[in-house]
């Protein structure tokens, strides 16, 4: 006997509550093992790795002070590297710039209880500047006074900046800084600057240059 239409109408619904049961249990199974990952206040929470990334975060967070010391001596040590030889990037300019440096340095090493921050950000371009002093040669600085001062500049930065990341065994600190002399002293014109003593940098500077002459 066919189905009356009744009968059709009751398999249809049948059908459709199942499908629905269906999908709601999917959902809910979805809900649960998506809740697993949040806390009660449905917040995700934090495994191992985020928390570690989190704490690394918080350290290597700088003040904005500290950025903004880091962003002039990076833009400072860019300057007078000038590593795409830009026209406009003089010699008199890329002095200034390491003047720049020198007073961030010799304010920070004047008085040091810890690693000052000048030394911590001028770190990765310790090399780079090691690379640039190597790089003018003695026909540069006879052709050019300026280039002689320039050199003579960066010798004494790189020995300041050897006291904690140069090869002690080498006694980089007291190498560079005896460069330093010698450059001033070779040529008269060298703009050597008034207050170009050791105390200047500060007694931790000394101390250390004693230590790797006494080596």
């Amino acid at each position: 006997m066919a189905p009356t239409n009744e009968e059709e109408k009751a398999v249809d619904i049948t059908a459709e509550t199942d499908s629905k049961k269906k999908e709601e249990s999917a959902d809910g199974a979805a809900k649960k093992k998506k809740s697993k990952g949040k806390d009660k206040k449905g917040k995700k929470k934090k495994g191992k790795d985020d928390t570690d990334g989190a704490l690394k975060e918080d350290e290597n967070a700088l003040s904005e002070e500290d950025q903004e010391l880091k962003d002039r001596l990076e833009t400072c040590v860019s300057t007078v590297t000038n590593e795409k030889n830009e026209a406009a990037v003089t010699v008199p300019l890329r002095l200034q710039a390491l003047d720049v440096i020198v007073s961030e340095l010799r304010s920070a090493t004047a008085s040091m209880t810890s690693v000052p921050k000048p030394l911590k950000f001028l770190r990765p371009h310790f090399d780079t500047i090691k690379k640039l002093h190597g790089s003018i040669d003695d026909d540069a600085v006879k052709a050019d006074v300026e280039m002689l001062t320039l050199r003579a500049r960066l010798a004494d930065v790189l020995s300041v900046l050897a006291m904690t990341m140069g090869k002690h065994e080498e006694r980089e600190s007291l190498q560079f800084k005896l460069a330093a002399f010698k450059d001033y002293e070779s040529n008269k014109d060298a703009v050597r600057p008034d207050d170009d003593n050791l105390g200047a940098w500060g007694h931790e500077f000394v101390r250390s240059l004693a230590g790797e002459i006494g080596q």
